[in-house]
C-alpha cells in the first residue's frame, strides 16, 4: 500500500455504515449493545462518528450484525465466495484508529474464513496500556518494515524484525508496539471462531 492510498474511511462513515445495517436488522442501539458486548456509550460515538472502534470491538459488532467484518469497511457489495478477487496496491480500505491503521484486504469476497490486512503501527504506547486487545481466533502477523514488539497480557512479550512472523492465540490479551523508529507494517491475518 503505497502512503497509505486507497479509501480512508472517515469515523463518521464507518460510523453511518454501523448505524444503517443495525436499523435494516431493526435493532436499537440498546439491543446492538447487548449482543456484542460493546457498550452503549461507544457505539453511540461511534455511529456519530466521533470515535474510532478498536478491532476487536469491530469484530463484535460486525458479528452481532450477522456480517462479515470486511462488510463494513468494504467499497462495493460483496460477492459471494467462489470465483478470484485482486486487490491492487490503491484499492484498500483504510481506517485509522489512535496508532493503528488497518487496511483491509478482499473486502469485495462475503463469509471469509479469514480475514487479511495490512497494518501499520506508530511509534508511542498504548493509550491504555491494560486495556489489551483480544477476540476469538487466531492471529498470524507477517512484519513487512521496521520492528514490531507483541506483548502479551500474561507478561511475556516478543520482538519481531523485518519478515519474521508469529501466530498465536487471539483470546490472549495483546498490544502490537513499534519497537523502531519509524512505524512498522505487517501483514496481519486473524481466523475469526
Amino acid at each position: 500500500m503505497e502512503g497509505d492510498a486507497g479509501h480512508v474511511l472517515s469515523k463518521a462513515e464507518l460510523g453511518a455504515k454501523i448505524r444503517a445495517a443495525r436499523k435494516a436488522q431493526g435493532l436499537t442501539l440498546m439491543e446492538l449493545s447487548a449482543l456484542s458486548g460493546v457498550s452503549l456509550a461507544s457505539l453511540s460515538k461511534s455511529e456519530r462518528g466521533l470515535i474510532a472502534l478498536s478491532y476487536e470491538k469491530f469484530l463484535a459488532v460486525s458479528q452481532a450484525l450477522g456480517m462479515d467484518l470486511t462488510d463494513l469497511f468494504s467499497k462495493t457489495a460483496p460477492r459471494e465466495p467462489g470465483g478470484v478477487v485482486v486487490d491492487r496496491a490503491n484499492d484498500a480500505v483504510v481506517y485509522k484508529a489512535n496508532r493503528y491503521l488497518y487496511g483491509m484486504l478482499a473486502t469485495a469476497w462475503a463469509h471469509k474464513k479469514m480475514t487479511p490486512m495490512y497494518g501499520k503501527v506508530e511509534p508511542g504506547e498504548p493509550v491504555d496500556v491494560a486495556d489489551f486487545s483480544k477476540h476469538a481466533g487466531e492471529e498470524f502477523i507477517f512484519v513487512l518494515e521496521g520492528r514490531l514488539t507483541m506483548q502479551f497480557e500474561d507478561g511475556s512479550s516478543q520482538t519481531l524484525d523485518r519478515h519474521d512472523c508469529i501466530y498465536f492465540n487471539s483470546a490472549l490479551g495483546h498490544h502490537y508496539l513499534c519497537a523502531s523508529p519509524e512505524p512498522v507494517e505487517m501483514l496481519v491475518v486473524c481466523v475469526n471462531e
